[in-house]
């Protein structure tokens, strides 16, 4: 998904793509990586002085309303990675933040094992532990 597909998207919305917008997405969807909203500022704010940090709280919720962020809960902060594509799960690495996205799923399975307890809407499913390169600077 390139930066006119994802304005697209946002307008369709009704999110309005301002410069300042427009620098934190850039800086997000090239990082590659986790931020808090924080995070993401002071990064952001060392190439754009003027983004405040409620443009990127705004940014990053609705980049999650239209799925293209997905946020994750670690040690009580919450984490956004760019996300655009369609249903998967991820790894997340705990000590460098890099997110890996997994393909296979056979959660579809476990949802139809037992109809008694409900009708399932959707399933969340995602690793945490450390990659393979902060496992081998361990050693």
């Amino acid at each position: 998904m390139d930066l006119k597909d994802i304005q697209q998207l946002l307008h369709e919305h009704k999110f309005r793509l301002t410069k300042e917008r427009e620098a934190v997405l850039m800086a997000f969807v090239d990082a590659r990586r986790m931020f808090t909203p924080a995070q993401l500022h002071d990064y952001v704010k060392e190439r754009y002085e003027r983004v405040g940090l409620t443009t990127v709280y705004r940014l990053l919720e609705a980049l999650t309303k239209v799925g293209l962020a997905t946020p994750f809960l670690i040690d009580g902060e919450i984490y956004y990675t760019f996300c655009p594509n369609q249903h998967h799960h991820h790894f997340v690495c705990l000590q460098c933040h890099q997110v890996k996205e997994l393909f296979q799923c056979n959660a579809q399975q476990a949802m139809d094992v037992d109809q008694k307890i409900g009708t399932v809407a959707y399933h969340k499913l995602d690793f945490f532990g450390r990659c393979r390169s902060c496992e081998e600077e361990k050693h």
